[in-house]
Formats: C-alpha cells, sequence, structure tokens
C-alpha cells in the first residue's frame, strides 16, 4: 500500500510480571490491535491468541515458541488467529476447530471485513482506508491478505485444564461473542484471560455467530470468579472490581434482550 512506511519491531513487548508477556501489534488499526499473551511455565508456554499474521511470529519473537509453545486461541477472529500456522500446537474451543483448519474470509480493507463480520457500515470517512497504520516489510501487499490454514492438535471444552508443569490454566466456556469463545482462568494468580469476552470497551454481541442471551449467562459465570486481574484480548488490563462493573453495566444493558 502506497505511502506507508515499514514498521521495525512490528510487535510491541511488556512485561506485566509472573512470567508473563503481553505483546501487540502497535501499527494496525484500534479496530484489530489485539493483545497476545505469552505464559511461561516450567515445561512448556503458553501463547493466548497469535495476532493477525501479518508479520512473522517465527521471524520477530522467536522466543515466544521456543519452549514447546501451545497456542490457545480464545476465539477464530482474524485478530486472533492469524499466527496460529507458526505454532507447532494449537487449541480451540470445540466448536471453532474447523474454522482453524479452514479459515473463513478475512480482510484488512475495514468495510469488507466489518461486512464480513456482519456489522452496518459507519457513515462516509468514519473508518480509516485500511486496518494497517503501516507495512510488515517492503513490497507487503494488504490485498493479498488471508488467515492461513493451522492444525488443531487439541480442541478444548469447559473445564478443560491446561498444565504447563508449574501453573495451569482452566478453561472456561464463554459464548455470547461467538459459539466457542473461552477465558481462561489462572486460579493460583486469579488472573484471567479474556480474549473478546470481556474487555473495558464497545462488546460485539451482534456480529455473526454471536448471541445476546448466551453472553449474558457468561456474563453471569464471570461475575462469580474469583479474579484479582483481567488481562483482555484488546486494550489494558484491568482488576477484578473493574471486571465486576464491566459486566454488571452489561448486565443492565442485555439481560432484558
Amino acid at each position: 500500500m502506497s505511502g506507508l512506511a515499514v514498521a521495525s519491531p512490528w510487535f510491541a513487548a511488556l512485561e506485566v510480571g509472573e512470567g508473563v508477556t503481553r505483546l501487540s501489534e502497535p501499527h494496525v488499526s484500534d479496530l484489530v490491535s489485539a493483545n497476545l499473551w505469552w505464559i511461561r511455565g516450567r515445561d512448556h508456554d503458553v501463547l493466548v491468541d497469535t495476532g493477525l499474521g501479518i508479520a512473522s511470529l517465527r521471524e520477530h519473537v522467536p522466543e515466544v515458541l521456543e519452549h514447546d509453545t501451545l497456542a490457545v486461541l480464545s476465539h477464530t477472529h482474524l485478530d486472533h488467529t492469524g499466527g496460529a500456522h507458526e505454532a507447532n500446537r494449537v487449541a480451540v474451543h470445540a466448536l471453532e476447530a474447523d474454522a482453524v483448519v479452514s479459515p473463513p474470509a478475512a480482510s484488512l480493507d475495514p468495510h469488507t471485513e466489518l461486512e464480513l463480520l456482519g456489522l452496518a457500515l459507519p457513515g462516509p470517512g468514519q473508518l480509516p482506508e485500511s486496518l494497517l497504520e503501516a507495512l510488515p516489510a517492503p513490497g507487503y501487499d494488504p490485498a493479498a491478505y488471508a488467515v492461513r490454514p493451522a492444525a488443531v492438535t487439541r480442541a478444548l471444552v469447559d473445564g478443560d485444564v491446561i498444565d504447563l508443569g508449574d501453573r495451569a490454566l482452566r478453561v472456561v466456556h464463554a459464548p455470547g461473542h461467538t459459539p466457542g469463545s473461552i477465558v481462561l482462568l489462572d486460579e493460583d494468580l486469579h488472573w484471567l484471560y479474556t480474549g473478546d469476552v470481556l474487555y473495558d470497551g464497545t462488546l460485539f454481541d451482534q456480529t455473526y455467530g454471536a448471541d445476546i442471551a448466551s453472553y449474558v449467562e457468561t456474563m453471569r459465570r464471570l461475575f462469580a470468579l474469583d479474579v484479582t486481574q483481567v488481562h483482555p484480548g484488546h486494550d489494558e488490563s484491568f482488576d477484578g472490581d473493574r471486571m465486576r462493573e464491566l459486566v454488571d453495566t452489561y448486565l443492565r444493558l442485555r439481560a432484558d434482550d
């Protein structure tokens, strides 16, 4: 795309403590700038979500995939699954495994992507020309973008435990945003990784595959979890009190729908 500079490095990294690093892609639109959570364990690591796949994880942040890393996908939208094909092991809820093996169409054109998600288009001038704000490499062609297929090595269900050796993550099925959305609970730290199920911003519950009634039940379940820190799929982390405020706000908005 003409006029865009090449950005290096592509990924930004922030240590959040307890052997956890947040990776992000700062050179893309806020609409698709997702958080990737690299969680180090004694026996292997977990990477919660894999970004857009525009730039190679193995080339830019190879250490993230070096310790027998399991890529755990919170759901299968493009900004969370694009790099999954680079991981040797991939886990996703069983309801969305097919979308990893045969990804749906995706686009870096915001108008096209909103249509693919089933969202109404805003008025003229309210969307950027591209979801890219820089290029990952010289000659990169945004029009050729697609989410590449990946092999699913573990199909997750509610209550599964992902054991890293010295820490564990419990899978909580959290449908509503998508049928197979999950959150991951570190029950020792009381940390919750929420993907797009919950973040401090506008939640999308009317895209294709979304279901408000399921989202309401998910929110009620989240409210009951013992959580002190939330690491979401977008924007900044927040504490358990803020989580309950956000959940309460959503329930007040949607409980009668």
